[in-house]
């Protein structure tokens, strides 16, 4: 049997599968070519250019979007603004400039552009269910040019983290992924274990009143934690751990040191 193409367009999921799944290879090789803008004549007059449109070339192969609007979907109703999906361009393997990056969610009734920010960062449209069965990726990005990241990211800021936030993150994370989801899309939400909290020097507490007495408590540092985002770092950031199993109370809130970032612990 002969070899497949290369792929063009691949989705990172670095953040949570195993290392023999991390890449989710995709064929999504269409072109997107968007039309000049009109031109403006000396004597006012205007001529406009006609759209050049390429259809995209659908492959059994491709991750369809229908069943990441699922999971999108999901977590917007279910999960209780604890979750965000962040989908985000991979500048360290990505080949073009992002600048000249363009991607659209097709389907069969419209073409939805995706803006990508200045760190590669994609919003992606939740789209009804319906229109969502057609859904797929198109970019402009040439065959092996293009290379994507998907993580689960967390909404709530490091200075309002409290026990009782830590045990409900970990709770509708694991109803989200066992109640809601079919079992062949749980893979896109592993199950959630607790709440990584890392920073560029350590001195994370956590502080609460009982019996009219303030308790602060100091979090050590998990030497086996390690935050994603400095997964090639030689020196990665100290980081801590809170799996809501702990004995601190619900109202014991986190006093972070500076520059903290919270993670999903997956």
């Amino acid at each position: 049997m002969p070899k497949p193409d290369p792929p063009c367009f691949s989705l990172y999921d670095s953040m949570f599968l195993p290392p023999s799944s991390r890449i989710l290879s995709t064929t999504l090789c269409t072109a997107l070519l968007a039309a000049p803008p009109a031109v403006a004549q000396e004597d006012s007059d205007t001529q406009v250019l006609p759209t050049v449109h390429t259809e995209l070339k659908r492959d059994p192969t491709v991750l369809p979007y229908r069943r990441l609007n699922e999971v999108l979907t999901k977590l917007q109703v279910h999960g209780q603004n604890l979750f965000r999906m962040d989908f985000r361009v991979n500048t360290e393997k990505t080949k073009m400039p992002l600048g000249d990056v363009r991607m659209v969610v097709r389907t069969d009734d419209h073409d939805y552009p995706l803006r990508i920010d200045p760190m590669g960062l994609i919003q992606l449209p939740v789209l009804p269910e319906a229109e969502a069965a057609s859904a797929e990726f198109a970019t402009n990005a040439p065959k092996g040019q293009l290379s994507v990241r998907l993580s689960l990211e967390l909404n709530t800021p490091a200075d309002q983290l409290t026990m009782g936030k830590v045990r409900e993150i970990v709770k509708v994370g694991r109803s989200v992924r066992e109640d809601l989801l079919p079992w062949a899309l749980r893979w896109l939400l592993p199950r959630v274990q607790g709440v990584r909290i890392c920073s560029p020097a350590p001195g994370w507490q956590l502080e609460w009143t009982e019996a009219e007495q303030v308790v602060t408590v100091p979090l050590p540092v998990a030497t086996d934690e390690r935050d994603e985002l400095d997964r090639k770092t030689a020196q990665p950031r100290p980081c801590a751990l809170l799996t809501g199993q702990e004995r601190w109370p619900d109202t014991a809130r986190l006093l972070p040191s500076p520059a903290t970032r919270l993670s999903v612990k997956l």
